[in-house]
């Protein structure tokens, strides 16, 4: 399976000429070699799906398509397009008045194409240009190539952003002539695609009323976890022990339709990493369904890491490449079309142990944030003195500084208490859980803890708050008490998986080693050789916090060898029709 076979395309013909129109007729033909159909067409736009679990296309209002599934709050959508007066308006109205995982298309008055990603990022988004075409898609087919932009190329300088800072790899690809639209933004796409955000979390921690009572939290993680998997006659479920796949698994129970998701742990042979008793603990309490699984030490091959270079980004949420390829079986074996995780908790709830929260609570109170007790608190949970936790706390404003890029929700941050700029940021992070890889492609990653509704939630509540009684994640054990075993809401430590990967990366050597200093980021000075040597050493990766790093680098290293070698077939079958029209 391909990750463009349940994708989508758009393409908006309006402004095209001869030229364009025999570029869109081979399009159509590349299209349907891949086995994709026109599943919609208005005026001149028309949607285009794969062969496999497309997504689902419909006509919402003149000249208004939408891709996948809107829940409205109150107004149907139809009615919030029909109120607005322009593109803004729009996004505006949409993102405000509902939620779920879409991507919306319409045709302004000027005649221009503008898309909306929803605020959760479920559905990813992609605008380019080519001549007088318009196109957004998530992943395009190979053989429909000759719709990707003209000056299509390898950013080299962006992917070694995404390797210094992985969690860039899910903001812009890098793909030179390809835009990604961020979610909660809309682009209107004219010469050069125009963005603007209509939603990001720092305006939800500004806007949003805060409610932080336990019971709050709790309704509206049940709302997001029944409205997530309605409609799907089978799910499996990944049940990791730890509290927050808990939380969604006993949020599901309490729905009353445990009974079409089959959980799954993995537990590894590493005490540590082993949370079979938890995880059996919560199966118990909620009634429902657990299969635990060995996870084996086994080698990450490049063979192994081939299918998550086919992608417009690198597929960096199929590292784990033996449980990913073991998942998407399971998947696949129970019919199941969707896979609930846990996924983004420590974000949302969170985890962190921050000390940074002692300014947050300073900077809400006021002079009765003067609390030396709090003070010592946060520094037993985060292992710091009270003192440098008082220093945090009494110390004046300080302007934020930071190297590099940064992912667009952390733009306009800056004003904001620092431990809420550290949740911001993790959330940013999280959007790589819904990138692609072999689960992704065999089922729906269903992550309720990161749909808009959740998000727009915790951020609105306080950081210190979110800890009730500096805690990890004290608000969420409080709020689902009631429905999880004590062993999980009064754990003090958290699974640990640190040694399983140590062990994965050292037998991964033999192969990675020369995968890594012969290849094309070795070679275009992304990664150093003689330091790459280095970091390679078996002792340094045994106890080395960022341990899985070479992992990470052969995803973004597999991605480049086939980009470049994609790039360069196009370029090839390109030279024929050029010299013919010489």
């Amino acid at each position: 399976m391909k990750p463009s076979d349940h994708g989508y395309m758009v393409i908006h013909s309006g402004g095209s000429g001869p030229a364009d129109r025999a570029v869109l007729a081979a399009g159509r033909r590349g299209l349907e070699r891949a086995g994709w159909r026109s599943a919609l067409a208005i005026d001149d736009i028309e949607v285009f799906v794969g062969p496999l679990r497309a997504p689902r296309v419909r006509q919402v209002h003149l000249r208004c398509i939408l891709i996948g599934d809107y829940r409205p709050h109150r107004q149907a959508l139809s009615a919030l397009i029909g109120g607005s007066r322009s593109a803004r308006q729009l996004a505006r109205a949409a993102v405000g008045g509902g939620w779920g995982r879409y991507v919306l298309i319409w045709r302004t008055d000027a005649g221009e194409l503008a898309v909306l990603r929803d605020p959760g990022g479920a559905v990813d988004c992609l605008v380019w240009s080519r001549g007088g075409l318009r196109l957004a898609a998530d992943q395009p087919p190979p053989e429909a190539d000759v719709l990707l932009p003209d000056d299509l190329a390898i950013d080299w300088e962006r992917l070694g952003e995404i390797a210094g800072q992985p969690g860039l790899a899910s903001d812009q690809p890098p793909l030179l002539g390809l835009t990604a639209v961020a979610p909660g933004e809309y682009a209107l796409l004219k010469g050069g695609p125009v963005r603007e955000a209509v939603w990001t979390p720092a305006d939800i921690w500004r806007t949003r009323r805060s409610d932080p009572s336990p019971e709050a939290l709790r309704s509206v993680v049940d709302a997001a976890v029944a409205a997530e998997t309605e409609g799907y006659e089978r799910l499996v479920g990944e049940m990791s022990g730890g509290l927050d796949s808990a939380v969604v698994s006993s949020s599901l129970a309490a729905s009353g339709e445990a009974g079409r998701v089959s959980f799954v742990n993995y537990y590894g042979d590493w005490a540590e990493g082993d949370e079979r008793a938890y995880a059996e603990a919560n199966a118990r309490l909620s009634g429902l369904s657990l299969e635990v699984v060995r996870k084996p030490v086994a080698p990450i091959t490049p063979a192994l890491l081939e299918p998550l270079g086919q992608g417009l980004r690198p597929a960096l949420h199929g590292v784990d490449a033996a449980y990913d390829r073991d998942m998407a079986d399971r998947l696949t074996a129970a019919g199941a079309t969707g896979l609930l995780t846990g996924q983004g908790g420590d974000a949302v709830f969170f985890q962190a142990p921050d000390p940074r929260v002692a300014v947050d609570r300073r900077r809400r109170r006021g002079w009765k944030g003067f609390e030396p007790a709090y003070w010592a608190e946060v520094g037993r949970w985060t292992r710091h003195s009270a003192w440098t936790v008082a220093g945090l706390a009494l110390a004046p404003r300080r302007a934020v500084s930071g190297k590099g890029r940064r992912h667009p929700w952390l733009e306009d941050c800056d004003d904001l208490p620092p431990g809420k700029r550290g949740q911001i940021l993790r959330l940013a992070n999280c959007q790589l859980f819904r990138g692609d890889c072999l689960r992704a492609r065999a089922a729906d990653l269903i992550h309720p803890l990161l749909s808009q509704p959740v998000m727009e939630h915790v951020l609105a509540v306080p950081s210190d708050l979110l800890l009730a009684g500096v805690r990890d994640r004290g608000l969420a054990r409080l709020a689902f008490a009631d429905r999880l075993p004590e062993m999980i809401t009064g754990r003090r430590d958290k699974g640990d998986l640190s040694a399983f990967y140590g062990h994965v990366v050292l037998s991964s050597l033999p192969e990675l080693r020369p995968f890594l200093q012969e290849g094309r980021l070795a070679e275009r000075g992304i990664l150093d050789r003689d330091s790459l040597g280095r970091d390679l050493e078996p002792d340094r990766l045994m106890w080395a916090a960022d341990g899985n790093r070479p992992l990470l680098l052969a995803v973004l290293e597999t991605w480049a060898r086939q980009w470049e070698d994609r790039i360069g077939r196009r370029r090839m079958e390109a030279e024929p029709d050029t010299l013919h029209g010489a």
